[in-house]
């Protein structure tokens, strides 16, 4: 639910442009390598989403939003702002990010 939020708001702020061949590369020092091999801006916009959705979620749980909703589930949308723009928030200033498209 939330990691598409993440991957559709990583293509929204990459305007569809990646590098295939960079995209399969695991080594470290590749384009897409991180801290680690992991993206930990996507990790942790993917546990604020999912953190937010479970306060917003009316199935078996009911999350405290939803209760003072009244039980409206509100789980899969904001998950998704939440989660879309926290990445976007953290990618800022990555040499991954927005700002490395126009430079490479």
């Amino acid at each position: 639910m939330d990691r598409a939020a993440v991957d559709d708001r990583d293509i929204l702020l990459r305007r569809g442009r990646y590098d295939g061949h960079a995209l399969t590369d695991e080594t470290p020092g590749s384009l897409f390598w991180y801290i680690g091999g992991v993206n930990w801006a996507g990790a942790l916009a993917l546990a604020a989403g999912v953190t937010t959705a479970a306060l917003c979620v009316n199935t078996v749980y009911t999350g405290p939003i939803a209760g003072a909703l009244g039980g409206v589930d509100l789980a899969l949308p904001v998950g998704m702002v939440v989660a879309s723009g926290a990445y976007a928030i953290l990618m800022r200033g990555s040499r991954n990010g927005i700002g490395a498209i126009g430079r490479a």
